[in-house]
């Protein structure tokens, strides 16, 4: 009898074995995966259908998290691209703060402002862009709330130049009204304060420029109110002063009306192919007169074969006599003023060469010599004439011919301003 019964009994338990594998031991082993996966991140790699014990709602009910934490996750990185998208084609750069000040968002062009390789995550904004100002208007927003508007200074490590920054912050409210961190925006003004120093600069130099001789005029009409101080020696010096002044007002007023149409393109060129030689014994003829008074020797020095330059020979004529009235004015007699010309560095182009022998210029401020009425030393140099727009309006009309000006100097020996010109395409 009992051996009837033992195969019915085997049969049972393996019954009852495949039973529980199916309904329980393997959905227990799938639900732990399916758990495994959701906390460590990643997207599940599949469910099961069937279960007991509560096993196939438990898993019904994980399935339908899966797929809401899926779409979360799908949404988030949405958003974070869709932001990183709208920061990178900003022009002005843009940090984030948490609420403990430390950096979570940056877009490029801040990281080029402040010169950084990478966003600086979990930093303060301190130990990112160096300004105290900010870091302090972080924490006073934090604090307080509302928002603020900065403007600071921050010197370059690159080129050791002062840059100006515009900064807005403001607070990153929760729906609950908490501060959770600080936006702030930084736009580059360096540019702009830089043109505005300029024109400041202009303005006050034309101002004097033009002060100087109208005071003069203004003592002098006073002094001849009496027609008797006309006469005689004393009335002549009175009128060459007079006369002197005149010239210098008028050549002020020629020299930024050229320099007006120069700067506002109104000013145009006729191109014509002339050999540098050729030019250079030109400007030599019409100044050797003027030189050899003030016995200063001017020399050439330029291959008779070099290519033909494309210029404007009125413009080319005007630039040399900014630059040798500028050598005239400053080369001691008894000097040499060299006119060279030569291959330029770059393909078709040809480099000419005024060359002084004069007390020449400091390092520091051989880099300004273009700028309008900059003057390397004011109260000496201006005694020797001269508007001070000279080499402004040479470095415009070399400009104008699609070429480069520069000065090379050293103290006491001399300057050499070299400009270059496209020679002619055969």
């Amino acid at each position: 009898m009992d051996g009837w019964w033992t195969p019915f009994l085997l049969t049972a338990v393996a019954l009852a074995s495949a039973w529980a594998w199916n309904m329980v031991y393997r959905p227990m082993m799938q639900l732990r995966r399916l758990i495994r996966d959701l906390a460590e991140g990643q997207k599940p790699t599949g469910f099961v259908a069937r279960g007991s014990l509560g096993l196939e709602e438990a898993i019904g009910n994980l399935e339908k998290v899966a797929k809401r934490l899926e779409g979360i996750s799908s949404q988030k990185e949405s958003e974070e691209f869709s932001l990183q998208t709208i920061l990178g084609s900003l022009t002005e750069g843009v940090l984030v703060g948490d609420a403990e000040g430390r950096i979570t968002l940056a877009n490029q062009v801040l990281l080029r402002m402040f010169e950084l390789a990478e966003i600086p995550k979990g930093r303060t904004v301190m130990e990112a862009t160096r300004l105290v100002e900010v870091a302090r208007a972080v924490e006073e927003i934090m604090r307080e709330g509302g928002t603020r508007n900065l403007e600071v200074q921050l010197p370059s490590h690159e080129s050791g130049k002062v840059r100006t920054f515009a900064v807005g912050l403001a607070p990153i409210l929760e729906r609950s009204g908490e501060r959770s961190g600080v936006v702030m925006v930084f736009h580059d003004l360096t540019k702009i304060r830089s043109l505005e120093m300029m024109r400041q600069e202009f303005v006050t130099n034309l101002s004097h420029e033009l002060r100087t001789p109208l005071s003069i005029l203004a003592g002098y009409l006073e002094t001849i109110e009496d027609p008797a101080m006309l006469k005689g020696t004393e009335g002549k010096k009175i009128l060459e002063v007079l006369r002197r002044n005149c010239e210098r007002l008028t050549l002020l007023v020629s020299d930024l009306l050229e320099l007006s149409r120069l700067e506002s393109g109104q000013l145009k060129i006729r191109i014509q192919s002339r050999r540098p030689r050729e030019i250079l014994e030109e400007v030599k003829e019409d100044w050797n007169r003027a030189f050899a008074g003030k016995k200063v020797k001017l020399d050439i020095r330029c291959d008779k074969e070099l290519p033909a330059v494309q210029s404007d020979p009125l413009r080319t004529g005007q630039i040399f006599s900014n630059l040798l009235e500028n050598a005239l004015r400053f080369a001691p007699p008894e000097s040499t003023v060299r006119l060279s010309a030569r291959p330029g560095a770059q393909l078709r182009q040809t480099e000419f060469i005024v060359e002084d022998e004069g007390e020449g210029i400091a390092p520091d401020k051989i880099g300004r010599i273009f700028e309008k009425f900059f003057r390397v030393e004011d109260s000496r140099t201006r005694d020797k004439g001269g508007t001070g727009l000279g080499l402004s309006i040479v470095k415009h009309l070399v400009q104008l011919h699609g070429g480069e000006v520069r000065a090379e100097s050293v103290l006491g020996q001399g300057t050499r301003i070299i400009f270059t010109m496209r020679t002619h395409r055969v």
